[in-house]
């Protein structure tokens, strides 16, 4: 699967900000923290591996795991131009506990679904939080790709 059809079309904005330590606190749990960007690449890589009775949701899942990789990339240089230290955790360090191991792809795919949900959730309580601007503007972007990774496991599950 093509990589632009994980994402939305649209580019990420750029940050311009001050030294910011409360926002970029604030990004530390979509960060690195248990329902965060980490958690998202580490289990959709790891179902990415064991699906492999279908080809298209194994290459589906690298896809979005790519995208998530991505949107941890561009938070940890946030969290850096807002003077933060981008540590693997929120309030604990991150854990290979945190993945959803989850076999069944029926069952995964939901459960992706929810996190997926979560996560917008989430982005949009931290946006209420956010002082800067452009960060603001980055998690906005970050939500959009969310919400076609919703669309997209929806697809999939109703193709099983």
């Amino acid at each position: 699967m093509d990589f632009k059809s994980c994402v939305s079309e649209l580019p990420y904005p750029d940050i311009d900000c001050a030294e910011n330590l409360a926002d970029s606190k604030l990004l530390m749990p979509s960060y690195g923290g248990p329902s965060g960007e980490l958690t998202a690449v580490t289990t959709y890589c790891f179902q990415s591996y064991i699906c492999t009775r279908s080809r298209e949701i194994a290459e589906t899942l690298e896809c979005i795991a790519r995208a998530e990789m991505r949107h941890h990339e561009l938070l940890g240089k946030a969290i850096v131009k807002l003077g933060g230290y981008p540590v693997m955790g929120g309030r604990t360090y991150w854990s290979g506990s945190f993945v959803n191991y989850t076999l069944d792809p029926k069952k995964f795919l939901r459960e992706n679904i929810t996190a997926e949900e979560t996560a917008i959730l989430n982005y949009e309580r931290t946006v209420l939080s956010l002082r800067t601007e452009s960060v603001k503007a980055l998690i906005e972007r970050i939500v959009l790709d969310e919400e076609l990774h919703i669309k997209i496991f929806k697809d999939l599950l109703a193709s099983l």
